[in-house]
């Protein structure tokens, strides 16, 4: 594949990950993630800068749940820090920083470093409200979530993702996480004071 073709092929995969995530199917974006990605590496034309590169990253991050996939964005996070590093554009108003992305790639090493960063000292240091389910911090959950969300996807079908969803979405996880022996617990049992909808 020749460069024109593979930046064609990044543009297109970003704008049909910006309409999966508008869709609330956010999960079909992770293929089209690293397939980006590779993308880029292979991408060799002089034109192309490596802030450039960075700002494609942020925007593949963007389309991404983070929590669900932290292994995934993190190495993306590593490629861009690597590319922000190389480059010789340097204005913070315009592009991301070092230190930025430093600080994103030591949230999520934290978010996944579940010896020694407790759930509650995570919500406490990021400011996150809402507690989540350890299981949703590890490796057999990242390795199972895309099949995991397609399955539900499957069994939802055309239901409208509106007021309510999120509770029948819960319920179909729930099942599909367990017909795959892992045991988890829903926001709404884990926040019972926060009222969802």
């Amino acid at each position: 594949m020749d460069n024109k073709k593979r930046a064609e092929r990044i543009i297109k995969n970003v704008e049909q990950m910006r309409e999966n995530s508008q869709e609330m199917r956010m999960w079909k974006n992770i293929p089209l993630a690293k397939e980006c990605v590779q993308l880029l590496k292979d991408l060799d034309d002089p034109e192309e800068t490596p802030m450039g590169k960075a700002l494609a990253c942020e925007a593949i991050i963007q389309q991404l749940p983070e929590y669900d996939v932290p292994r995934l964005v993190l190495s993306i996070l590593h490629y861009k820090l690597q590319l922000v590093k190389e480059s010789d554009e340097h204005d913070s108003e315009r592009y991301p920083t070092e230190e930025e992305v430093v600080n994103d790639i030591q949230r999520l090493s934290d978010y996944i470093d579940t010896e020694h960063v407790s759930s509650e000292w995570f919500r406490k240091l990021y400011h996150r409200h809402l507690e989540s389910d350890p299981i949703q911090r590890t490796p057999k959950w990242e390795e199972n979530y895309y099949e995991v969300e397609k399955e539900c996807d499957r069994r939802l079908g055309d239901t409208p993702r509106g007021m309510g969803f999120c509770f029948g979405y819960w319920s179909t996880l729930r099942q599909v996480l367990a017909e795959r022996g892992i045991m988890w617990r829903s926001p709404s049992e884990l926040n019972p004071r926060v009222m969802f909808d």
